[in-house]
C-alpha cells in the first residue's frame, strides 16, 4: 500500500470524534437494534462497483450516522453564469456545502458496534487494526442519497501482523445508501458545518487465499 499511516494518537482522536457525537451515541446504546435488510449482491451493483475476481467477502456492516459538510466558495461550472444561477459572485464563485466525510458507528451482522468511519475514508475496527480507502468508483444510484462507490485500500494496519477485523482488507463497498446529502446544494454563511444523517451498508473483501483474520478480545463494544 502507499502512503504513510497516521499516528496512533490521530486515530484515537479520529475514533472519539465520532463516538461523542450525540446520533451517533444513540445507535451505541440501542440493546436490540433491528436487522437490517439482505444488502444487495455483487453481481447486481455497476459493473465498477463489483468487487475483483482476486477478492473474497469478509464480513458485511451497516452504519448509521453523518455525513459532513463545510460551506465552502467554490469555482461554479461553466454553465452556471451569475444570471442564471442565484448566488453566483462575479469571479465565478458561488458558496456550496463540499463534503468532508463520514462520522458513522459500524454494526456488525450480530448487531455489535466494532468500529467507526472517519471522514477521509478512515475504517477503524475497536481492536486498534483500521484501512484508509481510495475512491476506485462511484455511482449516483439513488437520486436523493449519497452515491454507492468502491474503496480500494491505500494502506491498512494492526496491533500485530495478520491480527485484527482490518488487518487483510483489499476493499470496501459502500452501497444501498439511505440520506446523507444537503437539503440544497448552496449555503449562506462560509465556515459553518452541517451535519446529514445517513445509512449504508459497508462490504470489506480480502484477497483470495488469505485466511480469515484473528480477531482480538476488544473487538466490540456494548
Amino acid at each position: 500500500m502507499t502512503g504513510l499511516p497516521p499516528r496512533p494518537a490521530q486515530l484515537l482522536r479520529l475514533s472519539m470524534t465520532c463516538l461523542v457525537a450525540g446520533s451517533l451515541l444513540a445507535l451505541a446504546g440501542c440493546a436490540t437494534p433491528p436487522k437490517p435488510p439482505p444488502p444487495t449482491a455483487d453481481e447486481s451493483l455497476p459493473v465498477a462497483l463489483r468487487a475483483s475476481q482476486d477478492e473474497v467477502l469478509q464480513e458485511v456492516m451497516t452504519t448509521h450516522g453523518d455525513e459532513t459538510y463545510i460551506c465552502r466558495r467554490i469555482k461554479a461550472s461553466a454553465a452556471a453564469l451569475p444570471d442564471t444561477l442565484p448566488g453566483v459572485a462575479r469571479d465565478g464563485t458561488q458558496l456550496l456545502w463540499d463534503p468532508l466525510g463520514s462520522e458513522a458507528i459500524l454494526v456488525d451482522a450480530a448487531g455489535q458496534s466494532v468500529g467507526t468511519v472517519a471522514p477521509g475514508r478512515y475504517f477503524l475496527s475497536y481492536d486498534g487494526s483500521y484501512v484508509i480507502g481510495n475512491v476506485a468508483a462511484e455511482s449516483q444510484v439513488g437520486a436523493n442519497a449519497l452515491t454507492w462507490a468502491r474503496y480500494t485500500a491505500r494502506f491498512v494496519a494492526a496491533p500485530r501482523p495478520g491480527e485484527g477485523r482490518f488487518a487483510d482488507v483489499s476493499s470496501i463497498q459502500r452501497i444501498d445508501t439511505s440520506g446523507g446529502l444537503p437539503p440544497q446544494p448552496s449555503c449562506e454563511l462560509e465556515g459553518a458545518h452541517l451535519l446529514v444523517p445517513y445509512g449504508a451498508t459497508y462490504m470489506f473483501y480480502r484477497a483470495k487465499g488469505r485466511a480469515p483474520v484473528a480477531l482480538s478480545a476488544n473487538q466490540t463494544r456494548q
